[in-house]
């Protein structure tokens, strides 16, 4: 793959699919078994996986219409009231608390080769950030799994939705992203992600350069999408590896 034709200030990335490997929905939902039972509450790991069913369909239905990210408290009343959790009580403070805490950093394995990636990109000066619609879990948890995978290191500065308030493919979340960078010309500003909705629309549409990453999931809606007039990245790559190439940094 040949590179850019022109050199590059910044880099952001996407977090989940991109940073790290999502986990598969029903991943954690023997451990919030093993959780509610801890405080009085038993139950069986298919009604956990439908409640948080429940409060996904919640969270997807706002993240496209591009509303205001749902809390993660919003995201754990919905996913209680459906197990029988009143939101006025103690064991539903602790399934916030818990939540908010995140999984065992364990359990969240890295993209292949984004370690190597980022040093590289690290040691060619150039500023790196994050750009992440965050979900139930908040982007301060999200810090902390990569700072226990040694990868937070190499980031200048991350824009989450919940903290921005803004979910991509909003013009907000790139502009406080690009503001945190120090407002690079946007045309030497690349983000990489695997959603074409989110991730290439949003960064085109800020005037960056878009990269496609599709080595841990290759966007199943992106030919729909494509028929209805989104364009394809920049650059498409399989592999983190492939970054330093395709952005014309070697």
């Amino acid at each position: 793959m040949s590179g850019l034709s022109r050199p590059l200030d910044a880099i952001t990335f996407d977090f989940w699919n991109t940073l790290v490997a999502e986990l598969p929905e029903s991943g954690s939902d023997e451990l919030w078994v093993d959780r509610l039972a801890s405080i009085g509450f038993e139950t069986e790991e298919a009604a956990v996986a439908a409640a948080w069913a429940v409060s996904w369909a919640g969270f997807h239905q706002e993240w496209h219409r591009g509303a205001i990210p749902p809390s993660t408290r919003a995201m754990v009343a919905a996913m209680a009231q459906e197990i029988g959790i009143p939101e006025e009580s103690s064991e539903f403070e602790q399934l916030v608390r818990w939540t908010e805490a995140g999984l065992d950093p364990a359990m969240i394995k890295p993209a292949p080769g984004i370690g190597d990636a980022l040093a590289v990109l690290d040691d060619a000066g150039l500023r790196l950030g994050i750009i992440c619609d965050a979900g139930r879990t908040p982007g301060a948890a999200l810090r902390g799994y990569l700072d226990h995978h040694g990868l937070l290191r190499h980031f200048d500065h991350w824009s989450f939705s919940d903290e921005v308030g803004a979910f991509k493919p909003s013009p907000e979340i790139f502009a406080h992203a690009a503001d945190g960078l120090g407002l690079p010309d946007p045309s030497r500003i690349a983000h990489v992600g695997d959603l074409v909705r989110t991730d290439v629309a949003g960064s085109r549409a800020a005037g960056w350069v878009s990269v496609r990453y599709r080595g841990l999931n290759d966007d199943p809606d992106r030919q729909s999408l494509f028929d209805s007039g989104l364009a394809e990245a920049d650059v498409v790559i399989d592999d983190h590896t492939e970054l330093p190439v395709a952005l014309g940094l070697v």
